[in-house]
């Protein structure tokens, strides 16, 4: 079981649908990327450490071309990791 402290959406839908995650796990942390909603490419990214992790969710938002980073941060809510 892990925490989902921030996550941000990118306010659009389907192919064009961005989702970043920081999560709290038992072990670490966690930023999962998403690109095209919930059967769209995901990559996850491993820290020990909540700065590291921190620092990769930024890059990750700002990777996004301006035309599809109008973010909103989603409430957080526990949840399960993989």
């Amino acid at each position: 079981m892990g925490y989902r402290v921030e996550h941000h959406f990118n306010r659009r839908y389907g192919a064009n649908r961005r989702d970043v995650v920081l999560l709290r796990t038992e072990t670490g942390w966690q930023v999962l990327g998403r690109e095209g909603g919930a059967e769209g490419r995901e990559v996850t990214h491993y820290f020990d450490e909540q700065a590291d992790a921190r620092r990769m969710l930024q890059r990750m938002l700002d990777a996004v071309p301006p035309e599809l980073s109008s973010w909103a941060k989603m409430s957080p809510t526990r949840t399960e990791t993989r």
